[in-house]
């Protein structure tokens, strides 16, 4: 292999310009455009698992949820 090996980064701080971003609550000092996915690059295992556990909960709620609005919407209505 040769040494000619180069590095891409993951997060350029200073490419981003936070002034044009508008994606962003208002509410806080942070605007959205800085890792925009909450799983940014190069977090740690623990951060990702945590992240990954919670919208699995939030789907299994959101499922479990619906069927008890359908069932109760049709017993109401029949």
């Amino acid at each position: 292999m040769s040494s000619d090996v180069k590095t891409i980064p993951l997060i350029d701080k200073h490419s981003v310009d936070d002034s044009s971003c508008s994606t962003g609550c208002g509410n806080c000092s942070t605007t959205g455009c800085n890792g925009g996915h909450i799983i940014k690059a190069g977090s740690s295992n623990d951060v990702v698992y945590m992240n990954l556990l919670f919208f699995a909960l939030f789907f299994i709620v959101m499922i479990v949820t619906s069927y008890f609005i359908m069932k109760i919407l049709s017993t109401i209505l029949q």
